[in-house]
């Protein structure tokens, strides 16, 4: 009886292990991560404004600090194969470093869904996001 219990348990248990593996691998395998290198993402582009400097704590005490921000149409990871950089899963926001010629051309767009392309980097401590793209050119999303 006892050995019939513990058969079934383990039974159980590698039912439950194969099932999570799978609902993972079809997680992972609904779309590729992408690499630190360029690439091409689709939102809507929002301006986001955080406490600057001096000590970017509050408004009060602060200067506001103002990025744009690619808020992506589908969650991103970024899986590189350099151990410098990393992996970031589920990601939903990327800041977008534009030149001040790049800020007259496409602040036009605020509001709007995008295609931006540029180089994607991990943002780090000079960032407000965890992934940054620095942008080559943008343009607006067609329609559906």
């Amino acid at each position: 009886m006892k050995i019939q219990r513990a058969s079934a348990l383990s039974f159980l248990i590698l039912v439950t292990l194969q099932l999570l593996s799978t609902s993972h691998a079809r997680a992972s395998d609904s779309y590729a991560c992408l690499r630190y290198e360029p690439v091409s993402l689709t939102g809507t582009m929002v301006r986001h404004t955080y406490p600057g400097p001096p000590d970017y704590e509050s408004f009060s005490k602060d200067r506001p600090q103002t990025i744009w921000v690619l808020l992506l149409d589908r969650s991103i990871c970024v899986d590189d194969s350099d151990p410098t950089y990393p992996r970031v899963y589920h990601e939903r926001e990327v800041q977008l470093l534009v030149s001040m010629e790049q800020y007259q051309s496409y602040k036009t767009l605020l509001g709007k869904k995008v295609i931006a392309t540029g180089e994607l980097m991990h943002g780090g401590a000079r960032h407000d996001k965890r992934l940054v793209l620095v942008v080559d050119e943008m343009s607006r999303a067609p329609s559906r």
